[in-house]
């Protein structure tokens, strides 16, 4: 999705152009707090409103949209240039309507204890997006006692996947923490988490 920002380097109203599938025109107005910029796009169709957000170098569409742009998600990059006291920002996005998670399903934790507090923990989850060919981003992470013990992450197109954790525990640890996080390339998340009690 591609769109552009134009408007006066010495402020005044913003206005933009859009390709399809968003709305042809409309105006711009920067609704962005102390840390990054968010910009908030109002179609003149009426079609509703999409906010385009930056933070840590980070751009995507934000969930303050209304209208038809309720669930788009996405993310994407802008570039600015300032001719002759005008400014053009002319920004692009890898997007779709598609606000929905993918779904994870954890199996019953294997752990393994060994000497001086060491373990190796087996994890089992199924995976999968509600678009058939999206991959899925997870990172698995163990916890206890107040502790991150390890982590470990990958990508997987679907299915059952097996993840392993080696580590330390606290001496005070009497249970183990797993949380497994699963990502769309939208940016739609969901986390699961399972927690098992330590058996020494």
């Amino acid at each position: 999705m591609t769109w552009t920002d134009t408007g006066q380097s010495n402020g005044g109203p913003i206005s933009f152009t859009a390709a399809p599938p968003l709305c042809p025109s409309g105006t711009v107005r920067d609704v962005g707090g102390l840390v990054g910029i968010k910009m908030q796009h109002t179609c003149a169709d009426g079609s509703g409103t999409f906010e385009f957000a930056s933070s840590a170098g980070k751009f995507e569409f934000t969930a303050g949209g209304t209208g038809r742009y309720v669930t788009l998600r996405g993310t994407g990059s802008c570039s600015l240039s300032n001719p002759g006291g005008t400014f053009t920002r002319s920004c692009h996005a890898l997007a779709d309507f598609d606000s929905t998670p993918p779904t994870v399903a954890v199996k019953p934790l294997n752990i393994l204890l060994f000497n001086r507090h060491g373990f190796s923990l087996r994890a089992w989850f199924t995976t999968s997006d509600n678009v058939a060919e999206n991959a899925v981003k997870y990172r698995v992470s163990v916890a206890a006692a107040g502790h991150a013990l390890g982590h470990t992450a990958g990508t997987t197109p679907g299915g059952t996947v097996r993840a392993s954790v080696r580590g330390r525990l606290p001496k005070t640890a009497r249970r183990i923490t797993v949380s497994i996080r699963v990502v769309d390339p939208l940016g739609n998340a969901r986390t699961a988490v399972r927690s098992s009690r330590i058996r020494r």
